[in-house]
């Protein structure tokens, strides 16, 4: 009679549940800052791939299948996130009240985007085509990994302009990220004189810009505003012949999710941008209703904890997927491009952006230096790689791998140290102002 009995998949839930586990006691980071989770399921991830008890990695480069499991499972954590991050903003969408964020989408953004296209073509001598995705793929902040740099939950209150900048940089990304993944995309099947004739910019400015976007957004703000009037009608779950208020919330929330997702995508625009739009839509419905704030909680928390365990579940993965081969071949010139990336391009060009901001010097360094990348470009690549063809595509997978590891690593690290001591800095400020006022 056998007692003991050790198999992959067996090692795989005992180790899924002791991670899952740990997500109750987090609170811990706040007492010991140094002990960064996401890191810390990373080293595991890699520590159980090298062990004799490892499962087959799913490595997006060896196959089709592959690829669009990583694709799909990419897929559902970032819209997870974005309607986390659209319910938790409760300052109204303005041009003034958001400036914050206009200027990291319209300046830091696109910046970036040119800055790693030059590194990956002059350091690493990437394709145009690899290196617009490259770019449009870890340029955005990542929603899924920005949790310690966004604003807290909703009707808390926090949201200072460094919180408030990165929280909606990382929901309206997809709306001018997207469009650079599908020109990577048309470019990867163009030849160079196609490319030079430039008769393909028209029909990429007109689809894949304006009318996406466009629908994206339309489709996401008259979803979120008639789905919340659903929701709070006396016949929804926030309704008052619903009983005890936020029974189905977590239910509410997906199906109003994928919903509105599935609905964009089929009439072709960008659903990432319609749910996160379609959340802050529906909070603006209620904003100032005291009697709703209860409620707004509910399917918050629920996408935090259905984001946390799919965070985990990834974050193993991935630290699988760096020491299963994905990292062989890395030469210094692909690090050095992840390094300036994280180091300089990011935070030279939300400097840039942000010169003017009514914000002290370390607010605005903070919003320059914290766009962190994830699960978001690992998305982004998976599905352009399913829709186009690279030549140089394990170069593009090495050099994200590198900077989502260096970003997850400095910025998990860092931002719970960093970002309240700025916030309590500007309050010390406005303190000695009123002060001497």
């Amino acid at each position: 009679m056998q007692i003991l009995s050790i198999d992959p998949r067996d090692v795989f839930y005992l180790v899924s549940g002791l991670a899952f586990f740990s997500l109750i006691i987090i609170q811990l980071q706040t007492r010991l800052p140094f002990i960064a989770a996401p890191p810390l399921y990373i080293v595991i991830g890699a520590v159980l791939a090298l062990s004799p008890f490892a499962l087959p990695t799913i490595d997006p480069r060896l196959g089709e299948m592959s690829l669009l499991i990583v694709e799909h499972a990419t897929e559902l954590i970032v819209i997870v996130s974005l309607i986390g991050a659209g319910l938790a903003i409760d300052k109204k969408m303005g041009l003034r009240s958001w400036n914050v964020v206009w200027r990291q989408l319209a300046i830091t953004m696109p910046l970036t985007i040119l800055g790693v296209i030059g590194l990956a073509m002059g350091l690493v001598g990437l394709s145009l085509a690899s290196a617009v995705l490259l770019a449009a793929a870890l340029a955005p902040t990542d929603p899924v990994l920005a949790r310690a740099v966004q604003v807290g939950k909703p009707t808390e209150g926090d949201e200072s302009i460094v919180r408030l900048g990165l929280t909606g940089e990382s929901g309206l990304n997809d709306g001018l990220a997207f469009p650079f993944i599908y020109l990577a995309i048309v470019l990867s099947g163009l030849t160079v004189t196609q490319i030079e004739s430039g008769s393909w910019l028209w029909s990429w400015l007109g689809y894949d810009v304006l009318y996406r976007v466009v629908v994206g957004i339309g489709v996401g703000w008259v979803f979120g505003r008639y789905c919340a009037k659903l929701i709070y009608s006396p016949v929804g779950d926030a309704g008052t012949n619903s009983g005890e208020r936020g029974d189905n919330a977590g239910l509410t929330m997906m199906a109003s999710t994928f919903a509105c997702y599935g609905l964009t995508e089929m009439v072709s625009g960008y659903g990432f941008l319609a749910v996160f739009i379609s959340a802050v839509a529906g909070r603006s419905l209620v904003r100032g209703h005291k009697e709703h704030d209860a409620y707004v909680k509910h399917p918050h928390r629920f996408s935090e904890q259905i984001e946390s365990l799919l965070l985990v579940l990834l974050l193993l993965w991935f630290g699988g997927l760096i020491v299963s081969g994905l990292m062989d071949n890395l030469s210094w010139q692909e690090i050095a491009v992840a390094a300036l990336l994280l180091l300089v391009v990011r935070p030279l060009a939300g400097m840039i952006a942000n010169i003017g901001l009514d914000a002290c010097f370390a607010e605005r360094a903070a919003l320059a230096f914290y766009g962190i990348r994830g699960m978001g470009s690992i998305f982004y690549i998976a599905y352009a790689m399913s829709h186009g063809e690279f030549s140089d595509s394990d170069v593009v997978w090495r050099i994200a791998a590198v900077t989502i590891a260096g970003s997850v690593l400095l910025h998990s690290i860092s931002a719970p140290i960093v970002i309240p001591f700025v916030e309590r800095l500007r309050e010390d400020n406005e303190a000695k102002k009123q002060g001497s006022g």
